[in-house]
């Protein structure tokens, strides 16, 4: 370096400068600059050759505004970071690490003393809000142990917290006057806007002091020599990269010097969504990477006013891929004010956009670690998608209002992806011209487990789900089938797989592992397992818990239901999940009144429905499942068809048969009653009702007979029939009429249990 001293010669200067400096004037002064020989810095800065270069995986944003006081932070997140690296992060932005004005309460944004990282006693603390600087290099070093780059962030544009003096050159006190602890780069009038050389840059944040970067003693301090922050923070705490402030405050040269002086990954926070005025001409001059501030709004708007044609708004990440930062949130868009918070709803659906998108992606932390295990798990496994999928040009094949369809070709090592978003209510589907010809093609956010199969050109059918979003590509797996059956051996059969129920599976070839099939249970607690081959052999399966958890494990514990009942049982080999529901009805009409318990359902196999035979009085009923209200059917139109929550059913006095058909969601309350010449009405409607003795289970009735024939029906239809094929008491559907030979009063008994029937002569 040449001589310690600048000498500036200040010209006539007669003008009004921005707003940021509105009626301050100046005159003509002739101002010597003096400093003393220790202020300045020495050496020339180098570039670390060892530092990392992010990139090839995810940027996590390791902290959010007005994070956690007391000095905790470093060792939070480097609590945080062999989990991190295991899940694909590859770099983590940090917070400004410096002490600021406001010391212990600072988030970094208000820069006082660059080289003060917790170890000085200025600003009312000694650690910064973060900790201190042991704490500070025991992070980044474990950050280096799992590969991972760390990038600081760079408040350059302004300084905070400094002593007042006068200021010749606006002719006032000013707050200019700045003696760090660390006794590294003292800043005086001299260094920051306006001054003799330079009135103002780019911009101005706020009412701080304006450093100004053009400045050689500025320069000297912030990155080019050997005691700088630059080679300071890369050389000896060993930061790998740089995350640019307000880059709209100065020029974005400044950013280039840095880089090509000290080395470093480096990103700019210009924020703005004008691409082609604003945010791609600054990467251009600095040569640095920016937060694509242009797709960030579009995604925002897309999912805040749900029209999906907002993605296809121009971006960085279009436009110049290798040099986009995208994300869907930060401590700048974070709602501190309501002013630029994302959608919540929509969180992961920006993010299976942007990991499936070209660009480098980040990832919040208020987004990963606090916004619960559900969204963590699924930007966990949007990020593994992305390093095993995302290659190759980005294309947007289909889009409405709706729906986005999106593919990237691949490379010689990733295939590529078609990325499904729909935020309409329904599933939906599309047929998609892909690069994969006669190929298996899964969704790899396993939304859905049945393959697709593209044909001999590439187009394939793509499905994404309501209000979701699905990711495709190709598989080299074959689509493996589960077995079509479940057996159920417990305590109630003798544990014998073999000679125990089965359900059934849902679709053929059984490739969802979805089952459903119900069962009978005869004991007072009932336990078992399921078993997907007659036998203890192969694959068991129980609750993960207790016995009543829903959650399938590997043998796991027995399943446990209260009977001795009739259950639905339906059970996902995929999600590993199982319920298990029994019928009844309740109400002021029912058995029981509307005071628990239910008047329990029976299960008919042979008609596939659930029922009951009871004595109603005036009054109403529902349906409902387990005993409970979370599921529970009733009729709003009176019309025989059920919704769930519906309203209840009205019935009059008299003895009902009551069927249940969930499948359809429909029911019949009906009777029993005799039709036939040998009866009082003849072959004529009505029929003859007949009454339930629920103490025997059985249908009776009293009545006058002639010479004549007679069958059993119910609900005065021939829908449901029964007669005598052998004239032996036992009853066929649609069977043979009854024959009466002898006319007098008799007592008629139909058992439906037994399928059998007895007239007596009284």
């Amino acid at each position: 370096m040449m001589s310690k001293i600048y000498i500036k010669i200040l010209s006539v200067f007669s003008i009004l400068l921005l707003a940021s400096c509105t009626n301050d004037t100046f005159e003509r002064i002739a101002i010597e600059e003096n400093r003393n020989e220790s202020d300045y810095a020495t050496g020339t800065a180098q570039v670390r050759p060892d530092a990392l270069v992010p990139g090839n995986g995810v940027l996590m944003q390791a902290f959010y505004w007005d994070v956690t006081e007391g000095g905790i932070w470093w060792d939070n997140v480097k609590s945080k970071l062999d989990g991190w690296a295991e899940n694909g992060i590859d770099a983590i932005w940090i917070p400004p690490i410096s002490k600021g004005q406001s010391g212990g309460f600072s988030m970094g944004y208000d820069p006082f003393d660059y080289f003060d990282f917790g170890d000085y006693e200025q600003q009312g603390s000694k650690e910064t809000r973060f900790g201190n600087r042991a704490e500070l290099e025991g992070m980044i070093s474990k950050a280096h142990e799992n590969s991972i780059a760390v990038i600081a962030d760079m408040v350059i544009n302004h300084n905070s917290g400094g002593d007042l003096e006068y200021n010749e050159f606006r002719q006032l006190e000013s707050y200019t006057s700045f003696k760090p602890a660390s006794g590294m780069f003292s800043r005086t009038q001299y260094d920051f806007h306006p001054n003799a050389e330079h009135l103002f840059d780019e911009g101005k944040f706020g009412g701080f002091p304006d450093l100004d970067l053009l400045n050689p003693y500025v320069q000297d301090w912030m990155w080019k020599s050997e005691e700088s922050v630059a080679n300071y923070y890369s050389n000896v705490l060993k930061i790998d990269g740089w995350r640019f402030d307000f880059v709209k405050g100065y020029a974005p040269e400044i950013v280039k010097e840095w880089v090509e002086t000290v080395g470093g990954y480096a990103i700019g926070e210009n924020f703005d969504g004008n691409l082609a005025g604003v945010v791609q001409p600054w990467v251009e001059k600095s040569g640095a990477s920016a937060f694509d501030f242009p797709n960030f709004f579009n995604m925002r708007n897309a999912f805040e006013n749900s029209n999906l044609t907002s993605l296809t708004g121009s971006s960085l990440f279009a436009s110049m891929p290798n040099k986009a930062v995208t994300f869907v949130g930060n401590h700048d868009t974070e709602a501190r004010d309501g002013g630029n918070e994302f959608p919540d709803k929509w969180e992961t659906h920006a993010y299976a956009f942007i990991m499936s998108a070209p660009g480098y992606p980040s990832v919040f932390y208020s987004h990963y670690e606090d916004s619960g295990d559900e969204q963590k798990q699924r930007i966990q496994q949007l990020i593994k998608i992305r390093q095993e999928l995302a290659a190759g040009d980005w294309m947007v094949n289909y889009v409405d209002t709706d729906e986005f369809i999106a593919t990237r070709t691949g490379d010689g090592e990733k295939p590529g992806l078609v990325l499904y978003i729909n935020i309409s209510n329904e599933e939906v589907s599309r047929d998609i011209q892909t690069h994969w010809v006669d190929a298996n093609v899964k969704d790899y956010t396993e939304e859905f487990f049945v393959f697709q199969k593209s044909d001999a050109s590439g187009m394939v059918t793509v499905k994404a789900p309501a209000s979701g979003y699905a990711i495709w590509a190709y598989t080299d797996e074959a689509q493996t089938a589960f077995p079509d059956m479940l057996y159920l051996p417990g305590n109630y059969q003798g544990w014998d797989p073999a000679s125990a129920p089965f359900i059934s599976s849902v679709n053929t070839p059984n490739l969802d592992g979805l089952y459903s099939g119900h069962v009978q249970l005869t004991e007072a607690t009932n336990e078992f397992k399921f078993t997907d081959a007659p036998n203890w052999d192969n694959g068991i399966y129980g609750d993960s818990g207790d016995g009543s958890s829903g959650m399938l494990a590997a043998p796991g514990n027995n399943v446990m239901l209260a009977g001795p009942l009739d259950y639905e049982i339906h059970v996902d080999l995929i999600n590993n999940t199982w319920s298990a529901n029994t019928w009844a009805i309740i109400g002021d009409a029912t058995p029981n009144g509307g005071d628990e318990p239910d008047t329990d359902m029976s299960y008919d196999f042979e008609r596939n429905v659930w029922t009951v035979t009871a004595n109603l009085t005036d009054g109403q009923l529902k349906f409902r499942a387990n005993n409970g209200w979370e599921v529970n059917l009733g009729d709003n139109s009176a019309d025989g068809s059920l919704e769930s929550g519906g309203d209840n059913i009205a019935v009059t006095a008299g003895s009902y048969q009551i069927d249940l058909d969930v499948q359809n969601n429909t029911y019949t309350l009906g009777n029993w009653a005799i039709i036939g010449d040998a009866t009082p009405n003849g072959w004529n409607d009505p029929d003859t009702d007949m009454t339930y003795d629920d103490v025997n289970s059985v249908w009776v009735i009293t009545a006058d007979l002639v010479v004549g024939e007679m069958k059993f029906r119910f609900n005065n239809g021939w829908d449901v029939n029964l007669g005598d094929n052998g004239a032996d008491g036992t009853l066929e559907s649609g069977g043979s009429n009854v024959a009466v030979s002898t006319e007098g009063n008799y007592t008629i008994t139909l058992d439906l249990n037994a399928n059998t029937y007895n007239l007596m002569l009284n």
